[in-house]
């Protein structure tokens, strides 16, 4: 099996803090068939150097210089450049431990068509050491779910070739996130693996374009900017893929009544709607609550 290729996806934007730690971890996983492909977004710190340094030190890093576009488009664009057997999503700034994706590629092997898979993750503070409090809660992936939240960490990602083919010859406009395209893309095409097993520490240092606070009023913070963030981009995204994806008529027809919640008789049938759900009973008040004042949307 380790005859297969895995390509390791990392985007980069003014990373230089982390980032030598970051790509270590990567270049001592256990999965020795592995090559690195790295965008920097249009960093102006050290990273450009970091990158060069280890571009010219070891023949599976490969480099792209270019211009600031974003982090999902700069994703994509690296997805595009993909051919491997396996693709894996990367931040800059975690620390991968040594299976990570040796457990990803044995569970993705088990599966046919295409798969997306995603796991938990160890929170860090800024040194790399465990925090307290860890988000260890069960997830359930389902079409109903990545219509309205995304459990897809994307530094967790790791995809076969058949998923990452279909979502780099469909790229949208106006995706929120890579990992919550991909993870959306696999619930309408394919299947998703969450393993509640983590192989990452997922460092949080207040720079994180997504990221998590400890405690529960720190969670109510982390939720309630997310979605003041995101106001307006689902919308934006659900239309993208209700354009770009269709043949399933049960899915289909899900987009369409979450889009209609925009109007006031949708918005109080979605108050209703049994398909669409959030992993956290929290989670699941809040959304509905959102809907019928028409800030979901």
């Amino acid at each position: 099996m380790e005859s297969q290729k895995v390509q390791v996806l990392m985007s980069t934007y003014n990373g230089e803090r982390f980032l030598r730690e970051q790509i270590e971890s990567i270049l001592n996983q256990s999965w020795k068939n592995l090559d690195i492909l790295i965008r920097d977004d249009g960093s102006r710190d050290q990273t450009r150097e970091i990158l060069k340094d280890y571009s010219e030190k070891y023949s599976n890093v490969y480099i792209f210089l270019e211009e600031n576009c974003g982090v999902a488009r700069s994703f994509f664009e690296l997805l595009k450049k993909s051919d491997a057997d396996y693709v894996a999503f990367c931040d800059q700034d975690d620390i991968w431990m040594e299976q990570k994706i040796e457990a990803a590629v044995v569970k993705l092997s088990q599966k046919q068509g295409p798969v997306l898979y995603c796991s938990n993750k160890i929170l860090t503070d800024s040194a790399g050491n465990p925090m307290n409090q860890q988000d260890n809660k069960k997830r359930n992936p389902g079409f109903g779910n990545a219509a309205v939240e995304c459990i897809c960490t994307g530094c967790t990602a790791v995809m076969n070739r058949e998923l990452a083919d279909m979502i780099k010859k469909r790229l949208p406009d106006h995706a929120i996130l890579h990992d919550w395209w991909s993870y959306l893309v696999a619930c309408y095409v394919g299947t998703v693996i969450f393993d509640e097993h983590a192989y990452i520490k997922y460092r949080q240092h207040g720079q994180n374009v997504v990221g998590a606070r400890p405690g529960f009023w720190g969670e109510v913070r982390s939720k309630a900017a997310y979605l003041k963030q995101n106001h307006g981009k689902l919308k934006a995204q659900l239309m993208d893929f209700a354009d770009l994806y269709q043949g399933d008529s049960r899915k289909d027809a899900l987009i369409q009544r979450i889009l209609a919640a925009q109007d006031f008789p949708g918005r109080i049938k979605i108050m209703w709607e049994r398909e669409i759900y959030r992993q956290s009973v929290l989670d699941e008040i809040v959304m509905r609550i959102l809907f019928l004042i028409n800030r979901m949307l």
